[in-house]
């Protein structure tokens, strides 16, 4: 990581940055990190000559934050930057994972290494041996994030990298901050990024995993492919629309099913998919576009540079996260949007006049259940997506005495993707269970991919049982199936 060619110390933006499945590889431990030589020369050079000018005024460095930015703090004042950070490390509630806590650290250190904080160089190498040690500060779920900066936690960090709180394993702590690093570092959305990057994450694995399940529910209602066609997608504006097809008219040509259709025309739980799951597509993939750019650009206010020995400060808002707000809102709102069409195919699933089968896909005596209640399961999961779609970029608020009039609330629209994440996969493992039992039914098993047939069979007979009977380890497996579909999609 941050091994691109040194740029030199005016730059505040630079093109490094790191990927979303970047982000997840350091997250889950399988890459390490280490910090470009070249960059963090250009980060000491740039601190260097701030000792060296002085008497520039700067808010957090010569003066108080928030509504104490009109006092002047005293120059002789050699612990002004750690009690900033102490003020600042309120946090409650459980703790966050430590997926998390790695991920906010890569993002970090990945924003920290283009120069323009003015912050001393040997926090890079701090936040670096962080994350090859695993020596992880301690966070909390209710922390002060409003989409402006996660002071909260990074202050805690801070205070971690320092050695004043413990870390999760030994490691040897860094000099105290002073006034000269102690805002700088804090001045970061780093960890609403690295949780919305590794939702993202998650979000693109199961897209794909969703799109499979979507074929064998096609193929066993008889549905009509015209519906993803090429000329289909072309009626479209979406690039996810023609990408997703795409990927649909391939699933179907690879498994060697050419079904007839049984209708002219489909519900929208079978037309509208390609273009519902492709305007979902779109609102991610603009997503990650912001979630990866925002790990490599100089955000931090006030910002620093240098031209030619002159020290230039600039104070702004471009830490203000408004366009990954609106990014994620968008997100929540298209997973939302397609609760009505994944109903719609269960209850397809369910209706004899479509399948040709019992109804709910029952078996054994006349008014057997069947599958009845898995539909209410993935409605009632439904619901919890719809709830957290509720928009936040909209929302505002008054802090600081007024100073601050308004907020973004990122970190809560990623809260609300994570928790949609969850509810979604309840409903894809419900119509990935619905969808398996009916191809049974109607002789099609060959269409289960192995991955799946292998998950169901490693429930106890699930795969081949249609009795009445608690289904919860059926779903049980048919959320591990899912996870083989998603880790078999190609990347």
């Amino acid at each position: 990581m941050l091994s691109a060619q040194a740029e030199g110390v005016s730059p505040v933006k630079t093109t490094t940055s790191l990927t979303i499945g970047r982000i997840r590889e350091i997250a889950d431990r399988r890459s390490r990190v280490t910090v470009d030589h070249d960059r963090r020369d250009a980060v000491a050079r740039l601190h260097a000559r701030l000792e060296a000018v002085g008497g520039l005024p700067v808010y957090g460095r010569t003066t108080g934050v928030g509504a104490n930015r009109t006092i002047a703090v005293d120059a002789d004042d050699a612990d002004h930057g750690m009690r900033l950070l102490r003020s600042h490390a309120v946090e409650f509630g459980p703790t966050l994972p430590a997926e998390q806590t790695r991920a906010m650290l890569a993002v970090r250190l990945c924003q920290l290494s283009h120069v323009g904080s003015g912050i001393r160089p040997d926090v890079l190498d701090g936040l670096a041996m962080m994350l090859d040690l695993d020596a992880l500060p301690t966070l909390h779920r209710h922390a002060g994030s409003v989409g402006t900066a996660d002071l909260s936690a990074l202050a805690r960090t801070a205070l971690t990298l320092v050695g004043e709180l413990p870390a999760s394993r030994p490691f040897t702590p860094i000099p105290p901050l002073g006034a000269d690093s102690a805002l700088p570092f804090l001045s970061s959305s780093a960890l609403t990024i690295g949780r919305a990057a590794l939702a993202l994450e998650r979000l693109r694995r199961l897209d794909g995993a969703a799109v499979r399940i979507f074929a064998l529910t096609a193929a066993a209602v008889g549905a009509n492919s015209q519906h993803w066609s090429e000329t289909a997608a072309a009626a479209t504006v979406s690039p996810g629309c023609h990408a997703v097809a795409s990927e649909i008219r391939a699933l179907f040509s690879a498994d060697g099913a050419d079904p007839v259709a049984a209708r002219v025309q489909d519900p929208y739980g079978i037309r509208a998919f390609a273009v519902m799951h492709g305007a979902l597509r779109d609102a991610a993939e603009r997503a990650v576009s912001t979630t990866e750019a925002l790990t490599g650009v100089a955000q931090e206010n006030p910002l620093f540079t240098l031209d030619g020995d002159v020290v230039r400060v600039t104070h702004h808002a471009g830490f203000f996260q408004i366009r990954l707000a609106l990014d994620i809102d968008g997100v929540d709102n298209a997973l939302a949007a397609l609760v009505p069409l994944s109903i719609s195919r269960l209850r397809m699933l369910s209706e004899p006049s479509i399948t040709g089968l019992k109804p709910f896909l029952a078996s054994g005596p006349t008014g057997s259940s069947g599958t009845m209640i898995v539909e209410y399961v993935a409605a009632a999961a439904g619901a919890e997506m719809r709830a957290s779609s509720a928009p936040v970029a909209s929302g505002s608020t008054v802090l600081s005495r007024g100073t601050e009039e308004d907020a973004t609330f990122a970190p809560q629209a990623v809260t609300q993707l994570e928790r949609s994440l969850s509810a979604w996969r309840v409903v894809l493992a419900s119509e990935l269970l619905t969808a398996v039992r009916a191809l049974r039914q109607r002789d099609l098993s060959r269409l289960v991919p192995d991955e799946v047939a292998r998950a169901f069979e490693d429930a106890g007979g699930g795969i081949s049982g249609d009795d009445d009977r608690d289904l919860g380890p059926v779903l049980d497996a048919a959320d591990r199936a899912l996870t083989a579909l998603a880790d078999a999609v190609p990347r």
